[in-house]
């Protein structure tokens, strides 16, 4: 017998295509724009599985999610919802949902999640707690930010301590602060390396709901000492710390595995697709500039690496705030702040490479290493038959290719030599 999925969407459109994505893939599925119905059918045993929007015109049905884990405590959810901030995947997580698609999603995704809740291969949230909030600003809608609100989402259930990895800049404090706040705490404490270093078991005095303790890759031996000390004595307290994700090689392993009783990895933000514009665009919101994005801007926000991750976005935001710009955001207008933002080069060749990969990427152009390559070889191949007197054999060797070799590229490259 096909497992019955029942589908709970106001959209029809919508509704019908979720019903045809998975009727196609082999189950039994029935549809409604009722929330009511929804979790009548579901109490009664009538399906196996839920897939339901957030919103359902004023109804936010995690609220009602309860009504169907207090009858069928291990019934399987899905919800699915176009909000972009973390506020719904982790309340989501803490109400009991197995998994969160944000809208747009690919139907195989779909169909995917629907057969992993069904075999019970996703976790279940542990802890569900009524409140919601902000949760720090978090934003994104891509599937490796999803597995980090799921995750938060999961934890905030209980009181181990985390340690959130990823990165320089890609917002691992951000994240733990988003977890802090998810399992109802308010008051910090937040403390760094040096700060570590000079007071030690003093920076715990007084935190009362909890304390952050960023960069653990540069802690000192004085520093983990203290750490460990205060884990050892109180192995339930709200301890949060941010790292590098190579951290579990510089950390005593002892501290290591209490630090790390739970772990969430922040992604490099040239993986989370489709975020970097959305967290632009809070950025901009968030310092209260009255500005758009026009279409250039938003393709080069998409296209460009972030090296700097979220801090470097966010740094390029506000100095187009403090600038004073409002009404549309340029393309021109971004690549200038980051021009202003960026570190100077490097010297000599290196310089010169990075320098001409950066102008081409900020141009939008295409397969840049190519170009670099391309380039570099034009060059050696000149200076080399210069130096060799236009003796093609000669300059081969001094470039360490054979001269079928360089007869190939100069043909490719089009050299007039």
């Amino acid at each position: 017998m096909s497992a019955r999925i029942l589908v709970l969407e106001d959209d029809e459109s919508l509704r019908l295509v979720m019903t045809k994505a998975l009727s196609r893939a082999g189950y039994e599925v029935r549809a409604t724009a009722s929330a009511q119905t929804a979790i009548d059918r579901v109490v009664r045993g009538e399906a196996d599985l839920l897939v339901a929007d957030v919103v359902l015109g004023q109804e936010n049905f995690l609220d009602r999610i309860d009504e169907i884990t207090r009858a069928r405590p291990d019934f399987p959810v899905i919800v699915v919802s176009a909000q972009t901030t973390a506020a719904t995947a982790i309340n989501a997580a803490r109400r009991g949902a197995r998994r969160y698609l944000p809208k747009p999603f690919d139907l195989d995704d779909l169909v995917a999640a629907a057969r992993s809740a069904l075999s019970g291969a996703a976790e279940q949230a542990p802890g569900r707690a009524p409140a919601r909030g902000s949760f720090g600003g978090l934003v994104g809608r891509s599937g490796a930010m999803q597995a980090v609100f799921q995750a938060i989402g999961r934890l905030s259930g209980n009181r181990l301590p985390v340690l959130f990895t990823g990165p320089e800049g890609s917002g691992r404090a951000t994240a733990a602060r988003a977890l802090h706040e998810a399992r109802g705490g308010k008051a910090l404490a937040e403390a760094g390396p040096q700060r570590l270093d000079r007071d030690g078991l003093a920076v715990f005095e007084g935190a009362a709901d909890g304390v952050l303790l960023r960069r653990a890759d540069r802690w000192s031996a004085r520093a983990q000492e203290s750490v460990l000390e205060y884990l050892e004595a109180r192995p339930d307290a709200a301890v949060y710390a941010t790292g590098t994700p190579d951290v579990s090689g510089v950390l005593e392993r002892a501290l290591y595995d209490r630090i790390a009783a739970a772990l969430v990895e922040l992604p490099p933000l040239r993986i989370r697709e489709g975020d970097a514009r959305l967290l632009f665009e809070a950025a901009l919101q968030r310092l209260g500039a009255n500005s758009a994005l026009s279409r250039e801007a938003c393709a080069f926000i998409d296209r460009w690496p972030w090296p700097g991750e979220v801090l470097e976005l966010e740094r390029a935001a506000a100095r187009l705030v403090s600038e004073g710009l409002g009404g549309t955001v340029r393309a021109q207008d971004i690549q200038a702040v980051l021009a202003w933002n960026a570190p100077p080069a490097a010297d000599g060749l290196s310089g010169a490479v990075e320098q001409a990969a950066s102008r081409w990427f900020t141009q939008g152009e295409g397969e840049a290493g190519r170009r670099v390559q391309d380039t570099v070889d034009a060059a050696l191949i000149r200076a080399a038959l210069a130096h060799c007197g236009g003796v093609r054999r000669d300059a081969a060797a001094l470039i360490g290719w054979n001269r079928n070799t360089l007869a190939r590229r100069i043909e490719a490259l089009g050299l007039d030599v």
